[in-house]
């Protein structure tokens, strides 16, 4: 079985064994680091797949993400980054974790102000290294709407985003319901996370979500245009 197989029959064992788990759902931002914490003693478990199917420039990659609520409003994460085909330098595993700070909660709780800050360790696959990811942002809901906005700063070595890089990083998202959610998110600059990426997101149930969506790049140097997969789910926990 050569490389890319293993890949995709891992991938495709996360994805089934999670149908048959009982879990506790979360809404997430399809790539950027959300202001959503994952509650303390439940592990969130995501796939994604990114994926163009044609010429020029046909790709398939498989990202895991899964995270651990340690309370106070902080996770410990564990991530593996890029590993697909055709074989790309910057596949690696992430240790890290991500924090919120709530503000305003007595005087604006409607709004959920928040501060969101999360730091990763990069350790590459392919021999490149050990690098860094760090995040901060804010957060808040509009009135009316409800819509959340997020804007803050990013920046991380070549080991993921194959250059040093520090970039604005910002995200809508605007439920329509309790089962559909429009949201789009962009990492600015050239780099490997430099796109543009619109989606929608879907509750099949209140415990599980699937993502859609198209990723498009700020320039032709950052990589091809591609379609974004994911399934999520929660294990464990009584905290909702």
């Amino acid at each position: 079985m050569n490389s890319f197989n293993k890949h995709v029959l891992f991938n495709s064992i996360l994805i089934l064994a999670a149908f048959f788990v009982e879990a506790r759902g979360q809404q997430a931002i399809i790539n950027m680091p959300s202001a959503d914490i994952t509650p303390r003693g439940q592990v969130f478990l995501m796939h994604e797949t990114q994926v163009r199917g044609w010429e020029p420039g046909r790709y398939w990659y498989g990202t895991n993400f899964m995270t651990y609520g340690v309370g106070k409003n902080t996770e410990l994460a564990l991530t593996t980054y890029n590993h697909g085909g055709p074989r790309t330098p910057n596949a690696a595993v992430g240790l890290g974790f991500k924090t919120g700070i709530p503000l305003f909660r007595k005087s604006l709780a409607e709004r959920e102000v928040q501060l969101t800050v999360g730091n990763m360790m990069i350790l590459s696959t392919t021999g490149r290294g050990i690098g860094n990811f760090s995040y901060g942002h804010g957060s808040l809901r509009l009135p009316r709407t409800g819509t959340r906005v997020t804007a803050g700063i990013s920046g991380g070595t070549d080991e993921l985003f194959k250059k040093d890089t520090v970039h604005f990083i910002g995200a809508v998202e605007h439920k329509l319901n309790k089962r559909w959610m429009v949201t789009a998110e962009w990492f600015s600059g050239r780099h490997d996370f430099g796109f543009f990426t619109p989606g929608v997101l879907f509750h099949p149930t209140p415990e599980t979500v699937f993502v859609v969506g198209y990723k498009i790049p700020n320039h032709r140097s950052n990589g091809k245009a591609g379609f974004v997969v994911e399934f999520g789910i929660f294990l464990g926990g009584k905290e909702k």
